[in-house]
């Protein structure tokens, strides 16, 4: 299993909006078919019948409606046609046009247009039966997708298993036997507290590093191969103190789902620094959180050059503390004694709903400073974390009840001390809380709480064309530009009372920069906001609003946000063939003075031909622009499913300024097989009355492929049970298949996918028609139902004795997921 969920889920959206299109865009819900046309994907290289080249199909429209546009000999004749689309008003004479504001080929002969994209489209009055008919081919579609990778695969392909991954990198050079030890312990610890709850990760990833070597990544489903992976590790190695941490963080970002809470093991400095932009391009493009837990780290020195490695191991740790708190994790330094209580933090986060509903970074010395955060009525499990040497600090509750640093235990929560880090349990009311802490020095203050209200966000900007839109921002927004945010909260169907009022960006010490309104849209929980001039200096986003009762609730990103002005895009196809160069452009452009930038390129597989050691320079003029290419090629046996992340950084030469772009490519192989394997049916023998307990029915059918061969055989709608046997006849593998089941279960649904993706629904019943004695007969359900084609034929895809299977024809998606 590939698990590329990201890049299929891409490639998904690329596909649907074809598919839907195609019941927008064309005549068929015009020609009278209320379900989906059988050959848009499919193994046949038609559509149906449609209007040939020449042929006039439109005449002018005669209403603002355009009804009745379409010739009726081409209605009659169950032709299918689209619409002509140009911004220049040229097309044949006689075709129809696709019609809209845009379209120029609409004031041509035969004027008007044909699509249904709205209720302000040519055919309005067919939106909604468009719209029906594109959601039930989406259905089909995914639901070709989960026959074909299985339910867990497909739940994690649509992104709504939770929590995220338990991620652990782990330094394994000689001084961390300790260290991995703890780890195993609080990893067997989680894994056997939260097995079979709403809190089990859904996915583990393990990422051992040392030098000079680093990786492999484990990544598995299974609790029980992840124990087996990391009680494996052992410590050996190292000596000289510098390790590659960065490039054990950097497989652990692309290995991990969007989100994830990353925990990272060491003692040591980072070797690989160099890596630094590299991390923290993945880090803000997946919006994971990555939380360090060291040990001893400024006290580690070498053999010899004791007080210079001293001083590199202050700025290390710096860079450590810039990487959590861009990502919104933590930097938690402590003693080895002290690790396995530190470690509970990660238990704390490896939970289901996890939110942040306040956190800050204090640099003021020598004062008293005073934070507030809201519970609102859907928050449970409320936490905070102290980490930096305090002097004191006292917690309010919304009633006006407070506790001091000196309780461990008081009237508003549990407290673990482990020396510079607090850990707070708080108990309490729903209302506006406050912490006041006393300190010498900086610290870190993070509340995180369970609840389903939560909110993913991205920033996009508007594009043109048929269907102009908006379209997410790849890499860092732009400096002093107008920018719209996109805003997705989660939960306000089951909290009905909440309602979101503003967005806000707030400074890393938790002061405001600037806020803007909350623009609800037609889709519940979605919201739109609009930032003048985006701001130059990092921050967090923050949501807010109220309940019916004006209690406040407020919710703040884990990953902090930079702007640039400079910006890189790429434009890509996402499959490529093993083997085979491939060419990517790019361009940079700077909207700020000129100078000389560096461009580096890195991947994770090391398949591309440039150098990766030597930054390229280039020199853009005052808001300049300037184009590269990157050519890309893997090894000619690269498996087919293989992802690959490639990241473009461009840096100014004052190293002020950095931006990128992320690719995300899949090597695969020019799929050639897109027909579905083929069942037929041996026999079926029943002997069921009207009283079906204790009685059963048995079916025999054989299953031929003659592509790639046939991969699993499962069953739906059934409560039987299903066994296969491989026979070898006439040149040709065949699978027999034999189903018992209870009379009381009459149906079968028998789904077959080959190992190009491509899926099979054959699909039986013993149900009797009342009144006779006919023999029982395939279902002519779900895929096989009989559609009218093209032709007007109302022909079934389904006979007794050879069941022709649907293909899904999904054979490239099901391949990131294989």
């Amino acid at each position: 299993m590939q698990g590329n969920y990201e890049t299929a889920r891409s490639r998904l959206g690329e596909m649907l909006h074809t598919l839907q299109d195609f019941y927008s865009h064309s005549n068929w819900i015009e020609l009278g078919y209320t379900v989906p046309n059988p050959d848009l994907i499919g193994a046949g290289e038609g559509i149906g019948n449609t209007a040939a080249p020449d042929q006039v199909t439109c005449i002018n429209c005669n209403t603002d409606t355009c009804k009745n546009n379409i010739l009726n000999n081409i209605l009659g004749s169950k032709l299918i046609t689209t619409g002509y689309f140009s911004l220049l008003p040229s097309k044949p004479a006689g075709k129809c046009s696709h019609g809209g504001s845009l379209d120029m080929t609409r004031i041509r002969n035969a004027m008007g247009g044909i699509n249904k994209d709205h209720y302000r489209s040519e055919h309005w009055y067919l939106h909604k039966e468009a719209a029906d008919v594109a959601v039930s081919a989406t259905v089909g579609v995914l639901e070709d997708i989960r026959n074909a990778v299985g339910d867990k695969a497909f739940l994690k392909f649509l992104n709504i298993e939770s929590p995220a991954a338990l991620c652990f990198v782990i330094d394994t050079t000689g001084s961390m036997a300790g260290e991995i030890e703890n780890a195993k312990q609080r990893a067997f610890s989680i894994i056997d507290r939260k097995r079979g709850t709403p809190d089990e990760p859904s996915t583990y990833v393990l990422v051992p590093f040392n030098d000079p070597d680093f990786g492999p990544v484990y990544k598995t489903s299974d609790a029980n191969i992840f124990k087996a992976s990391i009680s494996l590790l052992t410590a050996n190695g190292g000596g000289d103190t510098p390790e590659m941490c960065l490039s054990g963080i950097q497989l652990a970002l692309i290995n991990s789902p969007p989100s994830s809470e990353i925990y990272v093991f060491t003692d040591a400095l980072a070797k690989d620094d160099y890596l630094r932009n590299n991390i923290l391009a993945l880090i803000e493009s997946t919006k994971s959180s990555v939380t360090f837990l060291l040990t001893n780290i400024v006290f580690r020195k070498k053999r010899s050059g004791q007080q210079g490695q001293r001083a590199r191991s202050m700025g290390s740790s710096i860079l450590y503390q810039e990487l959590a708190a861009t990502s919104g994790g933590q930097t938690i330094e402590t003693t080895k004694a002290s690790l396995q209580k530190m470690t509970a933090v990660i238990s704390d986060s490896s939970t289901a709903a996890l939110v942040t509903l306040f956190q800050a970074k204090n640099t003021f010395l020598n004062t008293e400073s005073t934070f507030y955060f809201h519970v609102d009525e859907s928050v449970t499990n409320v936490t905070a974390y102290i980490s930096g040497n305090i002097i004191s600090y006292t917690v309010s509750n919304p009633s006006g009840v407070s506790q001091n640093s000196s309780l461990q235990d008081g009237p508003l929560g549990y407290v673990e001390n482990l020396g510079s880090f607090y850990i707070l349990r708080l108990r309490g009311d729903v209302g506006r809380w406050q912490i006041s802490i006393s300190s010498y020095q900086n610290y870190d203050l993070k509340v995180t709480g369970q609840s389903i209200v939560s909110f993913l966000y991205s920033f996009v900007e508007p594009f043109e064309g048929p269907h102009p839109g908006l379209g997410p921002i790849e890499g860092r927004p732009q400096t002093g530009q107008n920018v719209t945010m996109m805003l997705r909260v989660t939960g306000l169907t089951i909290y009905k009372t909440l309602v979101v009022k503003n967005v806000s960006f707030v400074d890393p010490d938790g002061s405001l920069i600037v806020s803007s309104p909350a623009m609800p849209a037609l889709s519940t929980g979605l919201y739109y906001a609009y930032i003048e001039r985006f701001p130059g200096q990092q921050f967090a986003l923050v949501v807010t609003g109220q309940d019916n009762s004006s209690n406040e609730f407020r919710r703040q990103s884990n990953t902090r946000i930079t702007s640039s002005r400079i910006s890189v895009e790429a434009a890509t196809n996402s499959t490529f063939e093993p083997g085979k160069l491939c060419t990517i452009p790019f361009t940079v452009t700077t909207r700020s003075i000129g100078g000389t930038y560096s461009v580096r390129v890195r991947d994770d597989k090391g398949f591309h031909i440039l150098s990766l050691s030597h930054p390229l320079s280039i020199y853009l003029e005052n808001n300049g622009t300037s184009q590269g290419n990157l050519t890309f090629q893997s090894p000619d046996g690269t498996e087919s499913g293989t992802g690959v992340t490639i990241t473009i950084e461009v840096e100014s030469s004052d190293l002020s300024d950095m931006n990128y772009a992320v690719l995300r490519l899949t090597i695969a192989k020019e799929v050639v097989d897109f027909d579905p394997p083929v069942c037929s049916l041996v026999f079926i023998n029943e002997n069921c009355s009207t009283n079906c307990a204790g009685e059963t029915w048995e079916l025999c059918a054989e299953v031929r492929d003659g592509g790639v061969g046939v991969h699993r055989i499962f069953t739906r709608l059934d409560n039987g049970t299903l066994n296969t046997t491989m026979v070898w006849e006439g040149g040709a593998n065949i699978t027999l298949v034999n189903y018992t089941a209870s009379c009381c279960s009459t149906e079968v649904n028998i789904i077959v996918v080959d190992k190009a993706g491509n899926v099979g629904n054959c699909p039986y019943s013993v149900r009797k028609i009342p009144g006779t004695s006919a023999a029982p007969e395939p279902v002519t359900t779900g895929s096989t139902t009989p559609y009218p084609d093209a032709f007007g034929k109302g022909q079934p895809s389904a006979v007794v004795g050879s069941v022709l299977l649907y293909s899904s024809s999904l054979a490239l998606l099901a391949l990131y997921m294989f």
